[in-house]
């Protein structure tokens, strides 16, 4: 029997919403960050992320800094109550009917984003997730740092750390079916076997309908 992989991007393709701007909106109503000059940059570089613009690592030193000097086990209690009451309300259900339909066909789920891994992480447990990639942040002391640890989850980053992460699987010519809203996942659509456009940005909706992509849009 061939090997198959549900593979899904996170934000508004599983969530209605980014994590990780909800991530940033969450600091700040707990006043973790209190300056709002920060949360408006934030959201101009969330900007240069849907025009598929944003330079990673320039975003992530920038974001990562409100808690450079929080030990991991403090941000890992604060994300399980972001989790709980912010991420889980805003999970579609859809998203929850198509990964138990893989789950009853013994179809392997996997969450890659581009969002930081701790955040990804937790939610993709949440969701019964067998494996979740994010972008791994090296820590130090006990904290997280601003910097990225090896290849990043993001555009063509995707297929690299799925490709690395099959290579250590008894897998072999593994059939890909792909989920996610954001032209930012080309190379992850190219690479698949079957795609699946879930609330599609512009340019995206366009290259789904080059390809003959199906396209669907899941809501609260």
């Amino acid at each position: 029997m061939q090997n198959r992989l549900a593979i899904f991007d996170l934000d508004d393709t599983l969530i209605q919403g980014d994590s990780s701007v909800l991530w940033t909106q969450y600091l700040w109503d707990k006043q973790i960050i209190s300056d709002p000059q920060f949360v408006e940059a934030d959201k101009a570089m969330m900007a240069q992320y849907n025009a598929g613009t944003l330079d990673m690592p320039t975003y992530l030193h920038f974001n990562l800094q409100t808690i450079a000097n929080v030990k991991a086990g403090q941000v890992d209690i604060w994300l399980d109550d972001f989790v709980q009451n912010v991420i889980l309300p805003r999970v579609y259900p859809d998203a929850i009917r198509t990964i138990a339909n893989y789950r009853a066909k013994e179809i392997p789920i996997i969450v890659i984003s581009a969002t930081v891994s701790f955040i990804v992480k937790k939610i993709a447990a949440k969701l019964g997730a067998d494996v979740a990639m994010g972008i791994d942040i090296k820590q130090q002391d006990g904290c997280y740092t601003t910097e990225i640890d090896g290849i990043p989850t993001f555009k063509e980053g995707k297929v690299k750390r799925l490709l690395a992460w099959v290579r250590h699987q008894p897998i072999t010519d593994a059939y890909v079916y792909f989920y996610t809203d954001s032209a930012n996942d080309l190379p992850m659509c190219q690479f698949a076997d079957e795609v699946f456009i879930i609330n599609g940005d512009e340019r995206l909706t366009q290259a789904a309908l080059e390809h003959n992509w199906p396209q669907y849009t899941w809501g609260l």
